[in-house]
This record gives C-alpha cells, structure tokens and sequence, in this order.
C-alpha cells in the first residue's frame, strides 16, 4: 500500500501546501501500485467479495472491528475495520488504481505534476490485468508530460533479485 499512500500524500501536500513542501518534490516514485478492489473481486469473485464485506460490516456493528478477518479474505492477517477502510464504500481516498475500470479517471495519479515514474513486476503483482495490456491502458489515461512507465520482467512485487535493474531504471529516469 506504499503507493497509495505516496500519491495520496501527494495530493493532500497539493492541496494545502502551507509550508512550500511542493516545489521540494523533484519526481514520485510508484513500485509496484495495487489495484486493491479489483485484485480482491478478481481473487474471491464478486459473490466471496460481498460475503468478505459483509462479514467485516457485521463484525463492526457489533462491536468486533478488531477481530480478524477469515483466512480467504485478502492480505489475511487484516482486522474487519482496516477490511472496511480497504474494500468498503467509502474507500476513494485509497483507491486510487481502478485499472479494471475502462472509464476511470486516475484523478489522484493526473494530480500529480512532478515527473512519475511506476514500474511493476511480472510475477506475484496485485494487478488483474496483463502488463502488456495495463501499461498501453495508462499510457493513454495518465497525463505526465514526464510519465516512465513499465514493468521488470521476472520481478515479484518485492523486486527481490531483481534489485540492479531496478535501481539502474531509477538512475536512469532521475538522471532526466
């Protein structure tokens, strides 16, 4: 969820930049952003996500929110609150990388100005959608006039092994 709250940052510094910070942000970072709903509706399908949501809503109301979620809801161990503040609907300020939905804006990702660089991984990510087909699909919907995206093949979500060539890929992109 490191993205996340990088871009969600980002705009809140945008939004009430009182203190100058925003000129000090030279580029943003983003390794490896999470489709979070629609890797978890792909995960359990849409009726195991309903049940997942309301499994936790239920816990809530009555009093449970800490209790842990079962073991086949998403990013187990995960409280039935934090389930909520992930996959309930009130979750925009998180959910930020709709990449399922062909008519999302990415308003948080266009906010940003700085030059963006994202990358992901071919193996193990929380996208639904093939890299080859996501990367064109942002392209097209993401406005940075400094936008570097792509993915590292044969990386996880941890890049572990891969950590040279991501790093070269960062060197390179700050270079410019």
């Amino acid at each position: 969820m490191g993205c996340t709250k990088i871009v969600y940052t980002y705009n809140k510094i945008k939004e009430e930049d009182n203190n100058g910070i925003l000129p000090c942000i030279k580029s943003v970072i983003l390794l490896s952003l999470v489709d979070i709903v629609g890797t978890q509706k792909a995960e359990l399908g849409e009726k195991g996500y309903t049940e997942m949501l309301n499994y936790a809503e239920n816990k809530e109301r009555q009093g449970r929110g800490d209790e842990l979620m079962p073991e086949a809801s998403f990013m187990h161990p995960i409280s039935a609150k934090t389930y909520i503040k992930y996959f309930g609907p009130d979750n925009e300020k998180i959910d930020v990388a709709r990449f399922s939905d062909k008519f999302y804006q990415f308003k948080e990702l266009n906010n940003i100005d700085s030059p963006l660089f994202m990358r992901w991984g071919t193996i193990y990510e929380f996208v639904t959608q093939e890299l080859d087909e996501l990367i064109p699909f942002l392209k097209d919907k993401i406005y940075n006039k400094h936008l570097d995206i792509g993915y590292i093949g044969g990386a996880d979500h941890s890049y572990y092994g891969k950590e040279e060539s991501l790093a070269n890929e960062i060197m390179f992109f700050l270079k410019y």
